[in-house]
């Protein structure tokens, strides 16, 4: 049996569905009974808890031969590094006292650096906390950027003509689909390491949102033009959008990091793996 978190979003349903295709168990963790009624309806073991909620999650993880985690995001926190480190204390000791064996974490590109990343320091905090666990083997997943990070965009560059981008829209970055990073954890869960281990996850190729524009412009049958919000207009952008004040601030440090090369793999003792869904698909299926 594995417990999945994050089904209700598109890497936990990827790594669901592909045990599930596979024919392993699949237990899966949900906010509401809501939230777990589709799966329930596949036969699916459906545990109702918080992330962040101790007992709820020791009880969900009991009994498991493995669990895929991650920290759900929220661009709107008014304290996104102290609500991190919640759901990280949470899970750590959930992950204890049930003693699983292995557990395999979300994690980013660029969270070997302590400082410098954004949002993604969280994520370095997380491997290092995970990674002391006595009982329990973690595997980390450095993703690259989302490519359905320009799904959101889609509707300005239909009316627009236009694709903003936080950081040089020419610079080429590692990139990879939720949907290879689901396919990716569930293939880790089913070969569980003698020690940690840290994969590092990108598509076949690099891209840049140039390239996304050119692709968008082909979907949209118009004129769409990559262009960069100026940095003094990162975090008025962001609230616009919804993101609270301290988090913008935090994309756009990530965005400088992005920019000048500091968020790389890091490669060493490292696994690299790369998913086979082009951002091509990726963005026919989000226009």
């Amino acid at each position: 049996m594995y417990l999945i978190a994050g089904v209700s979003g598109k890497t936990g349903a990827a790594a669901a569905t592909a045990l599930l295709e596979k024919g392993h168990p699949v237990r899966v963790l949900v906010r509401s009974e809501e939230k777990g009624r589709p799966w329930r309806e596949k036969g699916v073991e459906v545990a109702v808890a918080s992330l962040d909620d101790v007992a709820g999650l020791t009880s969900a993880l009991t009994g498991v031969n493995g669990a895929y985690l991650l920290v759900p995001p929220d661009l709107a926190a008014a304290d996104f590094m102290g609500r991190g480190r919640r759901f990280l204390g949470a899970m750590s000791e959930a992950l204890g006292t049930a003693r699983v064996p292995h557990v395999v974490f979300l994690s980013s590109i660029g969270a070997q650096l302590a400082k410098g990343t954004g949002p993604v320091v969280i994520l370095h905090e997380g491997e290092k906390r995970l990674s002391g666990l006595r009982d329990t083997r973690a595997t980390f997943i450095r993703a690259a950027y989302f490519m359905e990070n320009i799904g959101s965009l889609v509707s300005v560059a239909r009316s627009q003509g236009v694709l903003p981008c936080l950081f040089d829209p020419n610079h080429r970055i590692a990139m990879i689909a939720t949907a290879d990073i689901g396919r990716t954890a569930a293939q880790a869960l089913l070969e569980p390491p003698v020690h940690n281990r840290v994969i590092e996850l990108e598509a076949l190729r690099e891209s840049s949102y140039a390239d996304a524009a050119h692709i968008l412009a082909k979907l949209l049958g118009r004129p769409v033009e990559a262009v960069r919000v100026p940095h003094e207009g990162v975090i008025p952008t962001l609230v616009q959008s919804g993101f609270s004040e301290h988090v913008a601030g935090l994309f756009q440090e990530m965005a400088h990091a992005l920019d000048t090369g500091t968020m790389k793999f890091h490669n060493g003792d490292a696994r690299h793996v790369r998913g086979p869904t082009t951002l091509e698909s990726v963005l026919a299926k989000l226009v």
